[in-house]
């Protein structure tokens, strides 16, 4: 039988074995003199040992998020973290470029992304790091995100197992992940001001969801808070989010530390943030001073210090610290050894295999190697494809491109057009695509494509221009992802135009590739000028981001001077800075008449047409702090396309996206592959794939709709991000409540271009028809509720592996629940005819909803559609998972004493009384029983409880069952007093009389009795013992002895004492 949590096979032993290789050195010897190097003891003794001798300032000093110190007296480093979604960012030296987020989530393998955290971790932690931010786990609620490569997709419980299978490989490094972002940044638009809006049941089952399964799962050492509002507080200073979910529900042991500068205010440390940065405005100094005034709780401060110091002992950071730890600053990263780079490039292609997703396939896929010519085209083809933003990885440690892969790959001629303009972050923006270079000439007269561009600093134009160069487009947009951290083939004009007012002209020729009427348009935000020849055309304030049109007939081979003037001058526009304003924003488009091809597509189509086939490379540019404005593939790739098609019948896209786009072109051509940014094995990975090395084994984790239309009309209030670009504070309501993704298209009857789980194959698979699963017990606690069964038959002629997809439907209550919920996946190789029963874990919380009158989950008992498939569409196999009734009798619970009844007086006990508990459940063996004493905290008690100390006791007792029924409280009284109570005699000043004192602590002094004992003669003579009430004679001589002694209300007495 096939069980997906059989990890890390896939990648097989040779790559495994390099991994393991490359891990962490053996950790430090512990030093004697300190208690907390006891390696012996649990994280959280140590962390508590540690603490507590710490001065508030040094425990300030080790909550600096970014170039602190550290604590290098006690052992322990400072935090140093580093951008890590998808390995590592580092910007001094080369570092492996896995494949993103969206790609490894299409892998359907945890073992594959535990390899994929372990490469990036090994990295970062040679590097000098001790943490990586990452995984991203922010939740697909639109395909317009534009940070949603770096994630995992659109369903809860692949983004909380991938993040978790993440987190263990990170982890396994001695090195902490930094899970991102807590919770609902959903979107770049306006993300550090956006209010997100969201029900209870919608918080806990689709966005909290992923987060308990990462905590539950992986033990994350830290994760990180948003940027965002949720309900109307900061993500960083939500005491719901951070406090009671996060810390509380969950039980989230780690620390958290803030996005960056995400901290508002000195309340969010109390509201359950840990750690500020990496500016120290609500840190370092300011942080002392802010306890010292009273603004922050030195225990809030303490608990934050031990969660650090938890999470380093855990992860073995203290024990093993990354080379350079205790040098400051931070020394430069050693660069890779040539067999690391190896070894790791070889999980990034792994990786990227498994990823890629066949979309559509006619038969023209698989290439043969004797097939004949092809024509590769497209502009980034020839380029590294990545995203931007902090995610990104800027130095790939051993890049082919994908244009490298197939020219190494092929046995006939390959070419190369690049058949449109390079796409950069300004193709984010919506409206019209923009004038290609290929029609336009500098004013400068430089023999380049493109327009003349001027540069000021402020508005108005004025003195000198601060940069003079010729870029290919009018199209621009600032912004972390272009700027800062830009992978694109478009250069930036440099960070300083994007974080300061601007003025920008751009002026040259534009020459029509033929006569008609061309609509000349601007799309921007902040004014602008479009001159044709002189004449102004459009002049316009951009208070707010449009399009202004205009038709002009234009002739062919006549030049025109265009001149296109701009400033930043909107309202707001610069308004959050880098991170999160909307910035400069221009684009000079058009729309040319029907039919005609601007000269960079016409020479593509040339090639095309001359090829046996022809390999079109598409692509977006996405990233930090900007989302997409439409679907649409931007430098008008779909008229490429076309025209391609329309010249080649073998032509086959291979889709290097974020997300999904539209395909207009969809029926006209003969294959898609989603290859998604597939990192530095692109090359090697994509032409492998199209020639059948490989055998394509990915799945869509996310919907791909048909077109903007199919987004808004199924989507919920927030589909077009973009639209808020200009509000300040903007609110995005999750209307869409539960129904997010292919859950909304199935619930709205609406079919999308492709569903959730789609990919296709080089060989057929064949399902039994019934699928079969146990029974699952409701009031159980272990996250797989059962297991399904399913027989899968490779019925083609080519060994391939199949992603065996479980989903279940309404469940058995009247609460509202989706029709069709993803409950388990698996993967199953197979070589052509061979069969396998593939079991797939059933996720418990699929079985469940959230109830908000108990907030608690609920499994409703009854029967569960199972469906069983290739994709959510594509359901091949049914059954039914039977959930039973649950168990609502509480335990039985009886306490038995002995000695059976008090031995002393007055219902004390004497001696030492051992208390036994017997628990009697009908379907639960062993019940828990808890024991509470003297009304304190009830804790579990393993067998018989023994009471051998003076005092009175109130013991209650409860004992639970499995399924959390809790019987009713049994109480006993128990009083033991085993000590003799103490009696003194002082005489009076003359001597003749005695007064006696006697005290009992703990059942009290019942009697105080004495006599005499007076010899007479050879013998003594003793009276009875008689109760004292005052003082009474006490003289005497040799011959009379006075005694006394006490007794307690136990019945013990005291030794006798004498008097003479």
């Amino acid at each position: 039988m096939i069980n997906s949590r059989a990890r890390l096979v896939w990648m097989g032993a040779a790559v495994l074995a390099a991994v393991i290789a490359v891990g962490p050195v053996a950790p430090a010897v512990a030093a004697v003199d300190d208690p907390w190097m006891d390696t012996s003891l649990s994280p959280d003794q140590r962390a508590e040992l540690l603490v507590d001798v710490l001065t508030l300032e040094e425990k300030v000093t080790l909550l600096i998020q970014s170039g602190g110190p550290g604590l290098p007296q006690y052992g322990v480093p400072a935090i140093r973290g580093k951008d890590g979604c998808c390995g590592v960012a580092a910007t001094d030296t080369d570092s492996t470029a896995l494949p993103v987020g969206i790609a490894l989530a299409s892998t359907f393998d945890l073992g594959a992304a535990e390899a994929y955290g372990a490469v990036a971790a090994n990295e970062a932690r040679a590097f000098g790091f001790n943490g990586l931010a990452g995984p991203t786990m922010d939740l697909l609620t639109t395909p317009l995100n534009g940070r949603m490569w770096e994630a995992f997709g659109e369903d809860p419980l692949v983004s909380g197992e991938f993040a978790a299978a993440q987190t263990i490989g990170t982890q396994s490094q001695d090195i902490s992940v930094i899970a991102k972002h807590y919770n609902l940044n959903n979107q770049e638009t306006r993300r550090g001001h956006v209010d997100a809006v969201v029900d209870e049941r919608t918080l806990q089952e689709v966005y909290t969801r992923p987060w308990e399964t990462l905590v539950r799962d992986s033990d994350p050492g830290a994760v990180m808070c948003a940027f965002n509002k949720v309900n109307g507080e900061y993500a960083c200073g939500n005491d719901e989010l951070l406090n009671g979910i996060l810390k509380g529900q969950l039980g989230f042991q780690g620390y958290v530390s803030s996005d960056f500068n995400a901290t508002h205010s000195f309340a969010d440390y109390e509201a359950g943030l840990d750690v500020s940065g990496p500016g120290t405005e609500f840190a370092g100094g300011n942080l002392v001073a802010a306890v010292q005034n009273g603004q922050v709780s030195e225990e809030r401060v303490t608990d934050a210090a031990r969660r650090v110091l938890r999470t380093f002992f855990a992860l073995g950071i203290i024990d093993n610290p990354p080379p350079g730890s205790f040098e400051n600053p931070q020394p430069a990263s050693t660069p890779l050894d040539a067999q690391t780079i190896a070894d790791h490039d070889a999980v990034a292609r792994a990786v990227a295999d498994a990823s890629a997703v066949l979309l559509t396939n006619d038969g023209t896929l698989p290439l043969d190697d004797d097939g004949g010519s092809i024509a590769v085209i497209g502009s980034d083809a020839d380029w590294y494809i990545d995203g931007g933003g902090s995610g990104a990885i800027q130095r790939p440690a051993q890049l082919t491109t994908i244009l490298d892969g197939i020219t190494d790959r092929a046995a006939a001629d390959v070419t190369y057009s690049p058949g449109t303009d390079a796409v950069s972050l300004a193709d984010t923006l919506p409206g019209p695509v923009p004038v290609p270079s290929s029609v336009l000439r500098p004013s400068s007269g430089a023999d380049e494509d493109g327009l003349s561009a001027f540069y000021w600093f402020g508005f108005g134009f004025q003195g000198e221009p601060r940069l003079i160069r010729t870029e290919p487009q009018v199209n621009y947009r600032t912004g972390i992802s272009n700027d800062p951290i830009n992978t694109s083939q478009v250069p930036s004009p440099g960070v300083g135009f994007a974080v300061q007012p601007i003025s920008v002209v751009w002026s040259g020729t534009l020459t029509a590739p033929a006569s008609g009427s061309y609509e000349l348009s601007l799309s921007h935000l902040g004014s602008g000028k479009l001159l044709v020849d002189g004449e102004t055309i459009i002049d316009d304030p951009g208070t707010t981001y449009g399009t202004q049109s205009v038709a002009i007939d234009l002739v062919e081979g006549q030049e025109y001077f265009v001149e296109i003037s701009y400033q930043t001058d909107a309202p707001n526009q610069l308004n959050g800075g880098l991170n999160d304003q909307p910035g400069a924003m221009v684009r000079f488009g058009w729309v040319p008449p029907a039919g005609v091809l601007n000269p960079t597509i016409e020479e593509a189509v040339a090639a095309a047409a001359t090829a046996d086939t022809a390999v079109i490379v598409a692509r977006d540019y996405t990233g930090e702090a900007a989302d997409r404005g439409s679907l649409v593939l931007p430098q008008d790739q779909d008229a490429l396309i076309e025209a391609v098609a329309a010249v080649n019948d073998n032509t086959i896209v291979v889709l290097a996206t974020s997300g999904p786009v539209a395909m207009p072109w969809i029926d006209d051509v003969s294959a898609v592959l989603e290859a998604w940014y597939p990192g530095q094995a692109q090359g090697r990975s994509v032409a492998g794939l199209l020639f059948g090395d490989v055998n394509p084994s990915g799945k869509l984790p996310v919907t791909f709709p048909v077109d903007d239309a199919q987004v808004d009309a199924v989507g919920g209030d927030h589909q077009h991000p973009f639209t808020q670009i200009t509000e300040v504070d903007p609110t995005t309501v999750y209307d869409e409540g539960i129904y997010v993704g292919y859950k909304a298209y199935i619930e709205q009857g609406a079919t999308p271009l492709f569903p959730f789980g789609h990919g296709l194959s080089y060989t057929s698979f064949e399902y039994a028809d019934t699928a079969t699963a146990g029974p699952v017990d409701p009031n159980a606690t272990d996250p797989v509720a059962t297991t399904a069964t399913v027989t899968v038959t490779n019925t083609g002629d080519t060994a391939g592996t199949e992603v065996v997809q479980a989903y279940v439907g309404n469940l058995p209550t009247d609460v509202e629940t989706v029709d069709l919920a993803l409950a388990g996946f698996a993967r199953v190789s197979l070589d052509p005819g061979q069969s396998a029963e593939v079991a797939i874990p059933i996720d418990r919380r699929s079985l469940q909803y959230w109830d908000v009158e108990t907030d608690s989950w609920v499994t409703p008992s009854g029967s569960v559609p199972l469906h069983v498939g290739s994709s959510s569409a594509d359901i091949r196999a049914t059954g039914t998972i039977t959930v039973e009734e649950p168990d609502v009798t509480a335990p039985t619970l009886t306490v038995t004493a002995d000695p059976a009844t008090p031995n002393g007086d007055n219902g004390w006990y004497t001696a030492p009384v051992t208390l036994t508990f017997t628990a009697a459940d009908e379907t639960d063996p062993a019940p828990v029983v808890e024991v509470s004493i003297n009304g304190g905290e009830f804790a579990v008690q393993d067998g018989p409880l023994t009471l051998d100390q003076d005092g009175v006791y109130t013991v209650t007792a409860r004992a639970t069952d499995a399924a959390g029924n809790v019987s009713e409280p049994v109480t006993t009284e128990v009083k033991i007093d085993g000590t003799a109570p103490t009696v003194t005699a002082e005489r009076s000043r003359l001597r003749v009389f005695a007064t006696l004192t006697a005290t009992d602590e703990t059942s009290g002094v019942a009697s105080i009795e004495y006599r005499y004992s007076i010899r007479v003669g050879n013998r003594t003579v003793t009276t009875p013992w008689r109760t004292y009430r005052g003082p009474v004679l006490a003289a005497g001589g040799s011959r009379i002895a006075f005694q006394y002694r006490a007794t307690d209300n136990a019945g013990n007495v005291s030794e006798t004492g004498t008097l003479r």
